[in-house]
């Protein structure tokens, strides 16, 4: 099975699937696309994002480690779907 037949079979598939199978795939195309725009980040913004971290450390902007592991367990609850 080429691409294109297997592009036909998905479109196929979506235009006749329930409102969950709609959310996985889509939870699936996000995630996708945050990657890729994580790794298409130039040197020039990742250096902009380090320093603006340093500089928010150096203004004590800072939370303590049990603080931030609720905040990430929130995170993948939420993302869940559901």
């Amino acid at each position: 099975m080429d691409s294109l037949q297997i592009k036909e079979e998905i479109h196929n598939f979506i235009n006749h699937a329930d409102e969950r199978f709609l959310r996985l795939v889509y939870s699936m195309i996000e995630s996708e696309r945050s990657e890729k725009d994580f790794y298409n980040t130039t040197d020039d913004e990742m250096m902009a994002r380090a320093k603006k971290s340093l500089q928010s450390v150096e203004e004590g902007k800072t939370r303590n480690i049990q603080e931030f592991k609720k905040d990430i367990a929130s995170w993948k609850e939420n993302r869940a779907i559901q």
